[in-house]
């Protein structure tokens, strides 16, 4: 509708220091409203792994996230618990997410929301699966899934090419919206490419 010609980009580089710890930054793009587009965030993140649980049935780690807001209005936090199953070609996720406003002018409310992903490996070098994402609400109507958008689809994900010792990556989605949502549905583009072997 309206807003068919909205879109958001987001380019994230990342290095593992340790087996537990994995810096990043991100700055992120987005058109709306019919205005051109703009740079809106620049972001420092952090994905710490619980190692103990990879013996687990479930593996843990967190992520956080400080993204300094670009344009007029505050800066926000990004807290979330991440969650990994793996058994033979399926692979499962889930990612509970805080998030807040932060600096002047701010909300003291949180909002928290998800996203989840079940994926199955045909082979080493294409995937098939479903994929969601959505909100839960805020300090005051957590919980009240109906009132709030949420988005879910299906998704291929390829391995296009070896570079060097590296690989890239291309996932393709599209999601189906429903409850509160400002759109019909989101197409989803991902190209990634991972440095060095799988270690």
């Amino acid at each position: 509708g309206d807003n068919g010609d909205d879109w958001q980009a987001r380019a994230e580089a990342s290095y593992a220091y340790a087996s537990w710890w994995r810096p990043g930054v991100a700055a992120t793009w987005q058109r709306e409203n019919g205005r051109g587009a703009e740079l809106t965030g620049l972001a420092i993140e952090n994905i710490f792994d619980f190692i103990p649980s990879r013996r687990w049935p479930v593996h843990f780690g967190a992520y956080v996230e400080y993204e300094v807001n670009t344009q007029d209005g505050p800066d926000g936090l990004e807290l979330k618990l991440l969650m990994q199953r793996e058994r033979g070609p399926l692979n499962l996720t889930l990612n509970l997410i805080g998030e807040r406003e932060i600096g002047s002018g701010s909300s003291d409310a949180w909002e928290f929301g998800y996203a989840a992903e079940a994926g199955y490996a045909l082979n080493e070098d294409f995937a098939l699966g479903i994929q969601g994402f959505g909100d839960a609400g805020t300090d005051d109507d957590f919980g009240e899934l109906g009132d709030h958008a949420h988005y879910w689809g299906p998704f291929a994900q390829f391995e296009l090419a070896h570079l060097g010792e590296g690989e890239v990556e291309l996932q393709l989605g599209y999601l189906v919206a429903t409850g509160e949502s400002e759109a019909d549905g989101q197409f989803r583009f991902k190209l990634e490419y991972e440095f060095g072997d799988d270690d």
